[in-house]
This record gives C-alpha cells, structure tokens and sequence, in this order.
C-alpha cells in the first residue's frame, strides 16, 4: 500500500473513531453532579471532642494527630461519599501510614446507621479489594460521629508503631465489627 493509501486508510479510521466516541447514544456525566465534599479544616463541637479524644489516645503511644495536609479518601461505601469528614494523619514516616476518618453526621442514630454501612462495606468482597489482603480496620461511633482507621503490617515502613497508631484510634468510640 503506498503512503497516499495509508494516510487515507488512518484518516477513514480516525473518522470512524471520533463518530463512535461522539454517538448521542452513549451515557454522558449529568450537569448536576454533586461534587465530593472538601475535608474539614475546622470544626463542630462534636467533631472537635472526636479529635481531641483521638489526640489524646495517639498521645498516649508517642504519636501527633494532625489535620492530613494532603488528599486522602479510602474507598468507602455510597452513603458516606457526601458525609463531611476530618481527614487526620498520626506522624508516621510512611505517607500512606496513619490517616485516620472521622464523619460527621446529624445524630447518633444516622452516626450508628453510617457505620455500620462503613463496616459491612468493609467486610464485602468489593470494599476488600480496595486495600491490601492484610489490611485490619477499625470503624467506631461516638455520639454523632465515626471514626475509621486502616492499617497493613505487608505495607507500613514502621509496623509496630503503625499498629500502635491503629489501636489508639480503635479505642475512641464504640468499636462495630467488620468481618474478613
């Protein structure tokens, strides 16, 4: 084939391409999507005493929890996606170590109801495929909020200080069962 032939012949096929891609057939991302609320940066009175009873619990092992300075949104079932959340960091050397989640909801029952949400998430075959095989996770409620925390002995710099992290944050409320 000369090159007049093949020019013509990916010319045809770039064509077909951009009418296949532009069929009004095809789904499109509706206009009045909700964007994905931004993390707290400050916060209620209620979010305020979480935060503070994890500082103190994170003090007791050693370690600082602040307000995470960079993104972080686990993977996380479809009711929580527009909760408000602090997103918060215990300082650990790895950068993918020590987030931990607290949600704030409207009341103790929506907390109650959302983390057990959380938990069965969780425990499903598809919330499992989204963090390492080892991962342990904690998910508690306290009054009308719920706290989340993850860890993986397989992926942390530091496991005995990351494990510390997670039990400190797993101590903060009351705990709700996630079945592997």
């Amino acid at each position: 084939m000369s090159s007049m032939g093949r020019w013509l012949a990916l010319t045809v096929a770039a064509v077909l391409l951009f009418v296949a891609c532009t069929n009004p057939e095809r789904p499109s991302v509706q206009a009045d999507t909700v964007a994905l609320p931004t993390p707290l940066r400050s916060f209620d009175a209620s979010l305020s005493a979480t935060v503070e009873l994890l500082r103190g619990a994170m003090n007791q092992v050693g370690t600082r929890l602040n307000v995470a300075i960079r993104p972080y949104r686990p993977s996380e079932p479809q009711p929580l996606l527009q909760i408000p959340r602090a997103v918060l960091r215990a300082d650990l050397a790895d950068p993918d170590d020590g987030f931990v989640l607290v949600y704030d909801f409207s009341d103790a029952a929506a907390a109650a109801q959302g983390g057990q949400e959380l938990a069965d998430y969780l425990a499903s075959g598809f919330g499992q495929t989204n963090f390492p095989v080892d991962a342990q996770f904690s998910v508690g409620t306290l009054n009308d909020t719920v706290v989340f925390a993850w860890w993986s002995r397989s992926r942390s710099d530091d496991p005995t200080r990351a494990e510390a992290v997670f039990d400190a944050a797993a101590s903060v409320g009351a705990a709700i069962k996630v079945l592997k």
